[in-house]
């Protein structure tokens, strides 16, 4: 009864190491990756693991073509285990397939199909280049809660190496943007290249300090996925003579429009918020956090420029009337 036990046990032992090598291997199984858009032609992104160089050219953008080539290194070798390359795109328009395999002794299954998302290959040393075409899904950044929206930045999972049962070995992550959310990586870009500017020039403290918030107010809006109120936020705040000196007249003269337009801004989006309110749960507490962050920036300006503060205050009244505070 102990030899069969003792020949039992060593069979177990047999199996469950057999069922090992695929996940066996140290370090990352991608030596590298690069993408290019399929329209352009352009190198979009590119990152090599073992040199840790990276080149970023362009965004990444929900609704285009991108080819995405991959460079695996696999070792050890595991005749007996197959791995699988998952692509996670939509078919692409301007090509037929999803795949093509650059190193010809890649040992592919015998039912491998360039046409479908995935496919397996023999666990053999090497290392091997492969490149998958597809199209970002048009709606990968997008929310839609009716009359309203939203736009966030996604760190969508585009590529996956799975072992034998499916484990993740190794992903291509790659951030995801449209072109609402690009058009305001653009004008935070400027306003904030302009604060630093400000700031090195000597510009009234007081002045870049309102400036800043109002930087601050669209970042926070933006973080919510409310970018069209951020780009209108950010937009008119161009200027291009700031006061070196504190003085209501100058504060009056380059900061009472852009409140002016936040003012309309308000209002616009009141209706628009509060009509959408029995479905939009959330939209009470996005206008209340902004009554606050405009309370602490009207109390500050006010010490610069009382006419401005007072403009500030209005606006700030306008929101309290219309959530009910």
């Amino acid at each position: 009864m102990k030899r069969q036990g003792i020949f039992f046990l060593l069979v177990i032992l047999c199996l469950v190491t057999a069922t090992v090598p695929a996940q066996g291997q140290e370090g990352s199984w991608l030596v590298s990756y690069s993408v290019v858009d399929m329209t352009t032609k352009q190198l979009v992104f590119e990152h090599d693991f073992e040199t840790g160089r990276t080149i970023s050219n362009a965004p990444m953008f929900a609704g285009a073509e991108y080819n995405i080539t991959v460079t695996l290194d696999i070792d050890p070798s595991a005749p007996h285990a197959n791995l699988s390359l998952w692509v996670n795109l939509n078919h692409a328009d301007s090509i037929d397939r999803y795949w093509e395999i650059h190193t010809v002794n890649l040992n592919l299954t015998d039912d491998y199909n360039p046409n479908v998302p995935t496919f397996k290959f023999w666990q053999v040393k090497g290392r091997y280049v492969i490149s998958t075409f597809g199209r970002v899904p048009n709606d990968l950044t997008k929310v839609d809660l009716g009359n309203v929206v939203l736009h966030f930045p996604i760190d969508h999972v585009t590529l996956q190496l799975r072992g034998p049962d499916g484990f993740i070995l190794d992903e291509v992550v790659l951030t995801i943007i449209d072109s609402e959310i690009d058009s305001y990586n653009f004008f935070l870009g400027e306003r904030e290249a302009d604060l630093l500017e400000y700031q090195e020039v000597g510009v009234d403290p007081a002045f870049t300090d309102v400036f800043e918030n109002y930087i601050s107010l669209a970042k926070s809006q933006a973080e919510r996925g409310f970018i069209q109120t951020a780009k209108t936020i950010l937009e008119p705040l161009e200027i291009e003579i700031p006061p070196i000196q504190t003085g209501p007249t100058l504060a009056d003269q380059y900061f009472l429009p852009a409140v002016g337009g936040l003012g309309l801004l308000v209002v616009l989006l009141g209706v628009l918020f509060f009509k959408a309110r029995g479905r939009i749960a959330f939209t009470s507490m996005v206008v209340e956090d902004q009554i606050r962050e405009l309370e602490g920036l009207t109390m500050r300006a006010a010490r610069t420029d009382k006419n401005l503060g007072e403009r500030l205050q209005e606006i700030n009244e306008r929101l309290k009337d219309m959530e009910g505070i």
